[in-house]
Protein backbone atom coordinates (compact mmCIF):
# COMPACT_ATOMS: atom_id res chain seq x y z
CA UNK A 1 0.00 0.00 0.00
CA UNK A 2 1.48 3.38 -0.65
CA UNK A 3 -0.25 6.29 0.67
CA UNK A 4 2.72 9.14 -0.03
CA UNK A 5 1.44 11.76 -0.93
CA UNK A 6 3.74 12.43 -4.31
CA UNK A 7 2.50 12.02 -7.66
CA UNK A 8 4.09 8.99 -9.22
CA UNK A 9 5.81 9.58 -12.82
CA UNK A 10 5.63 6.66 -15.30
CA UNK A 11 7.52 6.90 -18.29
CA UNK A 12 6.25 5.30 -21.64
CA UNK A 13 9.13 2.93 -23.15
CA UNK A 14 7.65 4.55 -26.24
CA UNK A 15 7.57 7.95 -24.78
CA UNK A 16 6.18 10.37 -22.35
CA UNK A 17 5.19 10.49 -19.04
CA UNK A 18 2.07 9.55 -17.27
CA UNK A 19 1.17 10.84 -14.03
CA UNK A 20 -0.81 9.33 -11.41
CA UNK A 21 -1.77 11.93 -9.26
CA UNK A 22 -3.25 10.78 -6.07
CA UNK A 23 -6.85 12.11 -4.89
CA UNK A 24 -9.22 11.17 -2.05
CA UNK A 25 -12.74 10.51 -3.50
CA UNK A 26 -14.94 13.40 -2.61
CA UNK A 27 -12.29 15.42 -0.70
CA UNK A 28 -11.13 18.98 -1.72
CA UNK A 29 -7.18 19.01 -1.82
CA UNK A 30 -5.36 22.16 -0.95
CA UNK A 31 -4.28 24.19 -3.69
CA UNK A 32 -0.65 23.32 -2.69
CA UNK A 33 -1.40 19.75 -3.44
CA UNK A 34 -3.13 20.50 -7.26
CA UNK A 35 -0.73 19.79 -10.14
CA UNK A 36 0.97 22.88 -11.13
CA UNK A 37 2.85 21.65 -13.97
CA UNK A 38 2.35 21.30 -17.86
CA UNK A 39 0.42 18.40 -18.89
CA UNK A 40 -1.54 17.67 -22.29
CA UNK A 41 -4.40 15.68 -21.29
CA UNK A 42 -6.27 14.11 -19.16
CA UNK A 43 -7.27 10.59 -17.76
CA UNK A 44 -10.46 9.69 -16.13
CA UNK A 45 -10.46 6.42 -13.75
CA UNK A 46 -13.88 5.76 -15.67
CA UNK A 47 -16.00 5.73 -18.78
CA UNK A 48 -16.87 8.34 -20.80
CA UNK A 49 -20.53 8.38 -19.14
CA UNK A 50 -19.30 9.61 -15.99
CA UNK A 51 -19.37 13.08 -17.29
CA UNK A 52 -23.03 12.96 -17.86
CA UNK A 53 -22.99 11.31 -14.24
CA UNK A 54 -20.57 14.50 -12.97
CA UNK A 55 -23.49 17.11 -14.90
CA UNK A 56 -26.61 15.42 -12.96
CA UNK A 57 -25.19 15.33 -9.70
CA UNK A 58 -24.16 19.19 -10.17
CA UNK A 59 -27.76 19.82 -11.19
CA UNK A 60 -28.99 17.87 -7.90
CA UNK A 61 -26.59 20.00 -5.49
CA UNK A 62 -27.88 23.22 -7.17
CA UNK A 63 -31.57 22.16 -6.30
CA UNK A 64 -30.65 21.06 -2.96
CA UNK A 65 -27.37 21.31 -1.69
CA UNK A 66 -25.82 18.39 -0.16
CA UNK A 67 -28.62 15.98 -1.62
CA UNK A 68 -25.91 13.47 -3.05
CA UNK A 69 -23.93 12.63 0.26
CA UNK A 70 -26.92 12.34 2.05
CA UNK A 71 -28.74 9.77 -0.34
CA UNK A 72 -24.80 8.00 -0.71
CA UNK A 73 -25.12 7.85 3.06
CA UNK A 74 -28.21 6.30 3.33
CA UNK A 75 -27.74 3.85 0.54
CA UNK A 76 -25.50 1.66 2.93
CA UNK A 77 -22.28 -0.26 2.40
CA UNK A 78 -19.28 0.83 2.10
CA UNK A 79 -20.09 4.03 0.37
CA UNK A 80 -22.07 5.04 3.04
CA UNK A 81 -19.48 3.89 5.86
CA UNK A 82 -16.84 6.05 4.06
CA UNK A 83 -18.77 8.89 3.38
CA UNK A 84 -20.19 9.11 7.12
CA UNK A 85 -16.77 8.31 8.27
CA UNK A 86 -15.48 11.35 6.23
CA UNK A 87 -17.60 14.08 7.43
CA UNK A 88 -16.39 13.87 11.07
CA UNK A 89 -12.56 14.84 9.38
CA UNK A 90 -11.85 18.37 10.55
CA UNK A 91 -10.47 21.10 8.17
CA UNK A 92 -11.14 19.51 4.99
CA UNK A 93 -14.12 20.23 2.52
CA UNK A 94 -15.15 16.81 2.32
CA UNK A 95 -18.33 14.39 0.83
CA UNK A 96 -18.35 16.92 -2.06
CA UNK A 97 -20.32 15.71 -5.15
CA UNK A 98 -19.56 15.47 -8.14
CA UNK A 99 -16.04 14.09 -7.37
CA UNK A 100 -13.98 17.29 -7.25
CA UNK A 101 -10.78 17.11 -7.77
CA UNK A 102 -11.20 14.88 -11.28
CA UNK A 103 -14.13 17.10 -12.26
CA UNK A 104 -11.97 20.28 -11.67
CA UNK A 105 -9.34 19.21 -13.37
CA UNK A 106 -11.89 17.86 -16.49
CA UNK A 107 -13.34 21.31 -16.23
CA UNK A 108 -9.13 22.46 -16.55
CA UNK A 109 -8.98 20.53 -20.14
CA UNK A 110 -12.34 21.11 -21.48
CA UNK A 111 -11.31 24.77 -20.81
CA UNK A 112 -7.54 24.66 -22.09
CA UNK A 113 -9.12 22.37 -25.29
CA UNK A 114 -6.77 19.22 -24.23
CA UNK A 115 -8.29 15.53 -25.17
CA UNK A 116 -9.56 13.50 -21.96
CA UNK A 117 -9.16 9.93 -22.43
CA UNK A 118 -11.20 7.24 -20.18
CA UNK A 119 -9.80 4.11 -18.73
CA UNK A 120 -12.95 2.39 -18.39
CA UNK A 121 -14.43 1.38 -21.41
CA UNK A 122 -18.14 1.70 -22.42
CA UNK A 123 -20.98 -0.67 -22.06
CA UNK A 124 -21.24 -1.11 -25.73
CA UNK A 125 -17.71 -2.66 -25.53
CA UNK A 126 -18.47 -6.61 -25.79
CA UNK A 127 -15.37 -7.34 -23.58
CA UNK A 128 -16.07 -5.32 -21.45
CA UNK A 129 -19.54 -5.96 -20.58
CA UNK A 130 -17.97 -9.82 -20.10
CA UNK A 131 -16.23 -9.22 -17.68
CA UNK A 132 -18.74 -6.78 -16.05
CA UNK A 133 -20.49 -10.26 -16.31
CA UNK A 134 -17.80 -12.20 -14.33
CA UNK A 135 -17.32 -9.48 -12.14
CA UNK A 136 -20.77 -9.65 -11.26
CA UNK A 137 -21.03 -13.55 -10.37
CA UNK A 138 -17.48 -13.35 -7.99
CA UNK A 139 -19.05 -10.45 -5.97
CA UNK A 140 -22.30 -12.60 -5.68
CA UNK A 141 -20.85 -15.74 -4.58
CA UNK A 142 -21.91 -16.77 -0.78
CA UNK A 143 -18.39 -16.52 0.71
CA UNK A 144 -18.36 -12.58 -0.70
CA UNK A 145 -21.73 -12.00 0.31
CA UNK A 146 -21.65 -13.27 3.76
CA UNK A 147 -18.54 -10.40 3.88
CA UNK A 148 -20.75 -8.15 2.94
CA UNK A 149 -22.70 -8.80 5.37
CA UNK A 150 -20.15 -8.16 8.33
CA UNK A 151 -19.11 -5.00 6.83
CA UNK A 152 -18.85 -2.97 9.80
CA UNK A 153 -16.86 -5.43 11.00
CA UNK A 154 -14.52 -5.83 8.21
CA UNK A 155 -14.23 -1.58 7.98
CA UNK A 156 -13.14 -1.86 11.54
CA UNK A 157 -10.11 -4.63 10.91
CA UNK A 158 -8.95 -2.54 8.02
CA UNK A 159 -8.72 0.68 9.44
CA UNK A 160 -6.63 -0.40 12.51
CA UNK A 161 -4.30 -2.41 9.54
CA UNK A 162 -4.28 0.59 7.19
CA UNK A 163 -2.92 3.18 9.90
CA UNK A 164 0.70 2.14 9.65
CA UNK A 165 0.65 2.77 5.68
CA UNK A 166 -0.69 6.67 6.35
CA UNK A 167 2.05 8.99 5.81
CA UNK A 168 1.88 12.77 7.54
CA UNK A 169 0.61 15.36 5.47
CA UNK A 170 2.76 17.77 3.77
CA UNK A 171 3.59 20.92 5.61
CA UNK A 172 1.61 23.52 6.24
CA UNK A 173 -1.38 21.41 4.74
CA UNK A 174 -4.73 20.38 6.90
CA UNK A 175 -3.96 17.47 9.77
CA UNK A 176 -7.29 15.67 8.40
CA UNK A 177 -5.76 14.60 5.15
CA UNK A 178 -3.70 11.76 7.20
CA UNK A 179 -7.59 10.80 8.31
CA UNK A 180 -9.31 11.06 5.15
CA UNK A 181 -6.17 8.95 3.44
CA UNK A 182 -6.97 6.02 5.64
CA UNK A 183 -10.67 5.91 5.34
CA UNK A 184 -10.58 6.37 1.81
CA UNK A 185 -7.57 3.86 1.64
CA UNK A 186 -9.82 1.21 3.69
CA UNK A 187 -12.97 1.81 1.50
CA UNK A 188 -10.72 0.81 -1.84
CA UNK A 189 -9.26 -1.84 0.02
CA UNK A 190 -12.45 -3.74 0.90
CA UNK A 191 -14.40 -2.89 -2.60
CA UNK A 192 -11.19 -4.94 -4.44
CA UNK A 193 -12.05 -7.51 -1.51
CA UNK A 194 -15.60 -7.75 -2.77
CA UNK A 195 -14.20 -9.22 -5.81
CA UNK A 196 -11.49 -11.59 -6.75
CA UNK A 197 -7.51 -10.42 -7.30
CA UNK A 198 -7.23 -12.16 -10.45
CA UNK A 199 -10.42 -10.04 -11.92
CA UNK A 200 -9.11 -6.95 -10.66
CA UNK A 201 -5.98 -7.30 -12.03
CA UNK A 202 -7.40 -7.83 -15.09
CA UNK A 203 -9.44 -4.26 -14.80
CA UNK A 204 -6.42 -2.55 -13.92
CA UNK A 205 -4.63 -3.95 -17.31
CA UNK A 206 -7.60 -3.08 -19.30
CA UNK A 207 -7.49 0.23 -17.51
CA UNK A 208 -3.63 0.47 -18.18
CA UNK A 209 -3.49 -0.34 -21.83
CA UNK A 210 -5.96 2.49 -23.06
CA UNK A 211 -4.05 5.09 -20.79
CA UNK A 212 -1.07 4.11 -22.72
CA UNK A 213 -3.03 4.26 -25.78
CA UNK A 214 -4.29 7.90 -24.78
CA UNK A 215 -0.87 8.78 -23.99
CA UNK A 216 0.33 7.34 -27.78
CA UNK A 217 -2.47 9.83 -29.04
CA UNK A 218 -0.40 13.03 -27.11
CA UNK A 219 2.54 12.04 -29.04
CA UNK A 220 1.17 12.76 -32.11
CA UNK A 221 1.83 15.89 -31.15
CA UNK A 222 3.87 16.34 -28.36
CA UNK A 223 6.47 13.54 -28.90
CA UNK A 224 8.22 12.30 -26.14
CA UNK A 225 7.06 14.98 -24.01
CA UNK A 226 3.79 14.40 -24.00
CA UNK A 227 2.18 13.71 -20.33
CA UNK A 228 -0.88 12.18 -19.70
CA UNK A 229 -2.34 13.03 -16.41
CA UNK A 230 -4.10 10.82 -14.08
CA UNK A 231 -6.06 11.84 -11.08
CA UNK A 232 -6.37 8.18 -9.46
CA UNK A 233 -7.38 6.74 -6.00
CA UNK A 234 -4.17 7.85 -3.92
CA UNK A 235 -4.24 4.10 -2.57
CA UNK A 236 -5.09 2.66 -5.88
CA UNK A 237 -1.98 4.17 -7.76
CA UNK A 238 0.43 1.27 -6.79
CA UNK A 239 -2.08 -1.57 -8.21
CA UNK A 240 -2.22 0.59 -11.13
CA UNK A 241 1.39 1.90 -11.71
CA UNK A 242 2.10 -2.30 -11.36
CA UNK A 243 -0.41 -2.61 -14.53
CA UNK A 244 1.86 -0.19 -16.44
CA UNK A 245 4.98 -1.84 -15.69
CA UNK A 246 3.30 -5.00 -17.56
CA UNK A 247 3.35 -2.82 -20.55
CA UNK A 248 -0.20 -4.31 -21.84
CA UNK A 249 -0.72 -3.04 -25.32
CA UNK A 250 -1.76 0.68 -26.06
CA UNK A 251 -5.71 0.38 -27.13
CA UNK A 252 -7.24 3.27 -28.58
CA UNK A 253 -9.79 5.16 -25.97
CA UNK A 254 -12.77 7.46 -26.83
CA UNK A 255 -11.51 10.93 -26.20
CA UNK A 256 -13.32 14.74 -25.95
CA UNK A 257 -11.55 17.78 -27.34
CA UNK A 258 -8.41 18.18 -29.09
CA UNK A 259 -4.87 18.99 -27.29
CA UNK A 260 -3.15 22.32 -26.64
CA UNK A 261 0.07 23.04 -24.24
CA UNK A 262 -0.72 24.72 -20.63
CA UNK A 263 -0.76 25.03 -16.96
CA UNK A 264 -3.73 23.94 -14.89
CA UNK A 265 -5.15 27.28 -13.55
Amino acid sequence: MNLDWEDIHWKDPDGGTIVLHGILPTVVLPNGMRPRFNWHGLGIMGSSEEIEVWTEEEKAELKDSGINLDSAILNGGLDSLYLEMLTWVEGLQVGRFPDPEPRRLHKAAVNHDRPVFFAEPDMDDESWATYLEKEAKAMTRPRKLLKMIFVSRRWRKCIKKMRKHVIEQPVREPDGLQAASALAATWWTLNRENSEQDLNEEKDLRFAGRLRGGLAKLREDFKDDALLLVPIQQAGRKSMLAALEKLPEPEESSSLASSSDGEEE
